[in-house]
Formats: C-alpha cells, sequence, structure tokens
C-alpha cells in the first residue's frame, strides 16, 4: 500500500480534519492548534515534540541504513533549535516536515520528490496531501481543468512548476520551504543543489569509493522496510545498480525486464546476464500493442497529463507480475542518467578550462568527449569556447510540436523559471546543466503503478544527488565513458558487459509500431478532441504528420503519444 496524508493548516484544521477522516479513510496522527495531520497505515508520522513533526519516511545521514521510529532527546533539542535545516543537514528520506513558529507554520518538503506534495485551500484552511483525490474528498467538489495551465504545461518540457492543469490545485516543490501565516505566505531557506557543487580535494579512489557506499546505503535504508521489491530492468547502467545494491543488502527482490520484437529494444539478453550474476528470479514481458488503448489515460490521478501511451503495456506488466510474485515495492533506475551527470556537450570541457584554466587537464578532457562522442577535437573546442562565453544559467526550451500557433505566439515570450536554474556567480555551464537535468527526472515519478505499491527511485535520494553534484562535470567523462564515476565505483559489482556499454535498447521501434497502426483512431481522437477545440494543439500539422503517405520521425511518434495520453487525460477529468 502507497503512503498517504492529509495535512491542515488554519484555524479550522482540526473540525475539518474530523470530517476529512470520515470522507477520506484516514486517521488523525497529530494535531496542534490550527493544525491536524492524517495518515493512513503505511505512513508514518515522527512527532519531534508538541511543537513540530515530520510526516513520511526518515533515515539519518549517517546511521543505519533503516527508517527512524523515534527520535532521540538529543535529537528532539537540535531538530527543536535548528528546524528545516538540521533536517537537510542530519537527515533524509521522503518526508514532509512541519514546525510551528508561534502563529506560524513552516513546511518543507524533501529535496528527493519521493513524497509527493499537493496543495489546494477549502475555506480558511489550506491542505496539503499525497494526491489530489485527498484534495477533491476533502474540498467536497470536482477538481475542474484550467485549461491555459494546461496548454502551458504541454508547452513547459517537463519542468516542474507549482502550477497544475487543474483548477485550485498546486503543488509545493521538491526542497522549498514554505511559512504559512494566517493568510499571508512566504518563502523559508530550503535545500538547493548548488550549495553541493564545490567539488571535494579528494583522491579519485576515494570519490568512487565514498559514491559506491553512499548509493548502497540508501538502497539498503529505501528497501529495508519491504519484503519483496520488483526490481524494473532495462539492460542499461542504471537499473542494474539499483539491482546489484539490493542484492548485495540481501533482499528478496525479483526483476522484471520488457522487449520489443524490435532488435532495438530487446535487452533480455543483459538483464538475465545480470541475474544469473546477482541469483535474482527475472521475468520477461513484451511490449504488447494489444494492451495499448488510446482512449485511456497514464497518469490519470495526477493534476498533469503526465504519460505516454506506448507504456501501457509496461505498467500492465509490472503490476500482473507485481500479483504473482507477491512483490510489495516497485524498484527503477529511474533518474540515473540525470543524477550520473549523463552529457554528450562539450560542457565538461568549457568547466574544465574555466575551473583550472588551459592545461593537461583540459586537453585530457577534450580527449575523453572526442573518444565518447566521436567528434573531433576542432569541434568539440569550438563548441566548448561558445558554452565558456554565455552565462552559465541553463536555458530551458520550450516543447512546441503540434501545438496551436495562436498558443505559441502567446507564449513567445514566456521566461522558464525555477529556483534551481537560478545559478549563482561563478556557476560553471556544465553543473548547470547537471542541475536542469535532476529537475527533467521529478515528474516521472508518480506512474499508474505507484497506486498499487510504492514505487522507489533510489537513486534520486538526497545523499546520492549530493555526492554526485560534488564530482566535476569532467571526472563524468573520464575515459570517454560517460557517467564514468559511478562505472568506476561499481567495477567488480556489475557483469562486464554493463559496465562497458554506450548504448541501451530504446522501446521507440514500438511507439513507431503503435502510430503506424492506429494511424486513423489516433488521427480521429487528437482532431476531434478537446485540446484541438480549445486551441491548444495544431489540427492542420496533425493532420498533415498523419497522412496515410507520410511518415513519421521518433520524435514526431513520441510528441504524438504524449498528446493522445493528454487528450485522454483530459477526458478524466472533464
Amino acid at each position: 500500500m502507497r503512503p498517504r496524508y492529509l495535512l491542515l493548516v488554519g484555524p479550522e484544521a482540526v473540525p475539518a480534519a474530523n470530517c476529512a477522516a470520515q470522507a477520506t479513510g484516514l486517521h488523525l496522527a497529530w494535531s496542534a492548534p490550527s493544525v491536524a495531520i492524517l495518515v493512513n497505515d503505511s505512513c508514518s508520522c515522527l512527532e519531534i515534540d508538541s511543537q513540530a513533526t515530520v510526516v513520511g519516511t526518515l533515515f539519518h545521514r549517517h546511521g543505519p541504513a533503516r527508517p527512524i521510529e523515534a527520535f532521540g532527546e538529543a535529537e528532539q533539542v537540535t531538530l527543536a533549535r535548528d528546524g528545516t535545516q538540521a533536517l537537510l543537514r542530519s537527515y533524509w528520506g521522503g518526508y514532509l516536515a512541519l514546525l510551528m513558529r508561534g502563529d506560524a507554520v513552516e513546511i518543507l518538503r524533501d529535496p528527493s520528490a519521493s513524497l509527493p506534495c499537493y496543495r489546494a485551500r477549502s475555506g480558511r484552511t489550506a491542505l496539503f496531501a499525497s494526491d489530489v483525490d485527498l484534495l477533491a474528498q476533502t474540498k467536497g467538489e470536482p477538481l475542474a481543468i484550467d485549461w491555459n495551465a494546461l496548454g502551458r504545461f504541454l508547452h513547459s518540457c517537463g519542468l516542474p512548476t507549482t502550477e497544475t492543469a487543474l483548477e485550485g490545485v498546486s503543488v509545493l516543490l521538491p526542497g522549498d520551504a514554505i511559512l504559512l501565516d494566517g493568510a499571508s505566505e512566504r518563502t523559508s531557506p530550503g535545500w538547493s543543489p548548488w550549495d553541493f557543487v564545490e567539488p571535494r580535494a579528494e583522491e579519485p579512489n576515494a570519490t568512487v569509493e565514498r559514491l559506491r557506499r553512499t548509493i548502497e546505503l540508501c538502497v539498503a535504508g529505501l528497501s529495508a522496510r519491504y519484503k519483496h521489491p520488483l526490481v524494473s530492468l532495462s539492460g542499461g547502467l542504471d537499473s542494474s545498480i539499483v539491482a546489484a545494491c539490493l542484492a548485495r543488502a540481501g533482499r528478496t527482490a525479483s526483476c522484471l525486464t520488457m522487449y520489443t520484437d524490435d532488435p532495438a529494444g530487446d535487452e533480455r539478453g543483459f538483464a538475465g546476464t545480470l541475474c544469473t550474476e546477482l541469483g535474482l528470479p527475472l521475468a520477461t514481458c513484451r511490449y504488447d500493442l494489444g494492451n495499448v488503448d488510446l482512449g485511456r489515460a497514464l497518469g490519470a490521478h495526477l493534476p498533469f497529463p503526465v504519460g505516454r501511451a506506448e507504456a501501457q503495456p509496461y505498467e500492465a506488466a509490472h503490476r500482473a507480475v507485481a500479483a504473482r510474485v507477491g512483490a510489495d515495492a516497485f524498484f527503477s533506475g529511474n533518474g540515473g542518467d540525470n543524477v550520473f551527470g549523463f552529457s554528450q556537450s562539450a560542457a565538461a570541457l568549457a568547466d574544465r578550462a574555466l575551473y583550472e584554466g588551459p592545461g593537461a587537464g583540459a586537453f585530457a578532457t577534450l580527449r575523453d568527449i572526442c573518444r565518447q562522442t566521436g567528434a573531433g577535437p576542432l569541434r568539440v573546442t569550438r563548441a566548448a569556447a561558445r558554452i565558456a562565453g554565455q552565462p552559465a544559467a541553463y536555458v530551458w526550451k520550450p516543447s512546441l510540436g503540434f501545438l496551436h500557433p495562436d498558443l505559441i505566439a502567446s507564449l513567445s515570450d514566456r521566461v522558464f523559471t525555477h529556483r534551481w536554474l537560478d545559478a549563482p556567480p561563478g556557476a560553471l555551464p556544465g553543473k548547470a546543466a547537471h542541475i536542469a537535468g535532476l529537475l527533467r527526472a521529478h515528474l516521472t515519478l508518480e506512474s499508474d503503478r505507484s497506486r498499487i505499491a510504492p514505487l522507489v527511485n533510489p537513486l534520486l535520494a538526497q545523499p546520492i544527488v549530493e555526492a554526485c553534484l560534488s564530482i566535476p562535470s569532467w571526472q563524468w567523462r573520464e575515459g570517454g565513458r560517460d557517467r564514468a564515476a559511478v562505472r568506476s565505483a561499481f567495477a567488480g559489482r556489475l557483469p562486464e558487459g554493463i559496465l562497458a556499454r554506450r548504448v541501451k535498447g530504446t522501446p521507440d521501434p514500438f511507439c513507431g509500431e503503435i502510430v503506424q497502426r492506429t494511424r486513423e483512431e489516433l488521427r480521429a481522437r487528437l482532431l476531434d478532441g478537446q485540446l484541438v477545440a480549445r486551441r491548444i494543439l495544431d489540427p492542420n500539422a496533425i493532420d498533415e504528420a498523419l497522412r496515410p503517405d507520410r511518415s513519421t520521425s521518433a520524435e514526431q511518434n513520441v510528441r504524438l503519444l504524449e498528446l493522445v495520453n493528454a487528450e485522454a487525460w483530459c477526458g478524466g477529468w472533464s
């Protein structure tokens, strides 16, 4: 069962909580004047004192790999005195923290994004919840689509914002803290990735050893409460690391890999080799077109349309295998590319030249990038010079495919903002891109299978992210390998064939098969749908792309399957 919570703040919070308990089936776990917290049996509530508590799962930063069940007296004193910064400094996990500050209430969401936090208001009461169903049940009224916000969402190319596509529903972003004082609200110091980007003065061997130990600790801790995790194996590096850490921690885990009829999407050989070496059972399931229903939305439970139609067989297979093996949690390597600094740009050379100056180190990084990408040294040097000559801040770009020209024009002056994208003076451009990559993972963490059991993405745990941020961008490219530091960290713990892989399989051929075989249905659903009627999508561009005599690109296929999923999402909420 997934953890669920509802936090109410306001002068009517306690009586409102009594009504909400009846509507939601949750029970009262903690209360104070103007505050009440409801949870289900899978969600912990750790009291700090009568003025502060933590909802969710918490671990000691330097303690055993198991969830905290209660705070010691010294911990209570420190947390009560230092508040959210003490939590961020000495603990990690998936949690929401609440601290009373006189008549004000401070609320912090942990940086990993593992525990969702959606917001709304009901009269004078502020609501914070693990899912929007709880918000709707507490408000006692249906939620409606905000069509303007939906257009902005489809334009934003996955940038997490406080805004959702439902009226009156917003998000407390990971790492953010707010202070509620009556009807007013202001931000308070939270977590910033920029606090961890300074390279450590340590030998390379010490760096990779520190990284490996941190990953193993986090995977062991996050899996400690589950009896039988099911691991999604892609055959690539990141999910293999998660599986290896689970095996090393002695967990009774099973694995699942998906395959397509096209060899480009068949990873059974790599997944089988890994599971044989680790001694873990492996299930294999085919991407089946018969399990794709263009009228059904993935992420129908979310306040924005996240997901694409080709993932429906993936979700169905995980549910079926979990039921068969008795899995009580899903584990994924999701976010690995983002956390482990995957890049094919010349930013690492720009970073090293800016940080160390020209010299042998910069030349070594030039050689590494050339080996990894196959580009010539002149091309890489010119690209690095362009990057170094521009502001370090990462520029987020919109997704314009198939959007209506009027919508694009109305958003032409839009500036994408996020607190993590605000690069401080002296920031390096490669590290700015690394941090932007972390943001790209945040909207992918609540897949449909997370509704039946927790979906755990351990590679996004706060200690792992902080450890990876401290590793310079050029060290992630050493030896001409992407994610080089983590490859070195797990040398000897993974099959050499997986450690040395430069490419991995992709379900893109399956996307093309869906578009090809459902072209007429796809065309009808989009052209006759609400997104076209609301002038969010461009009917002419869709009609042209889906003509019988046209072939679509891989990029177009992915976008079309994203948009038909958004259309189905609209049908569910409207």
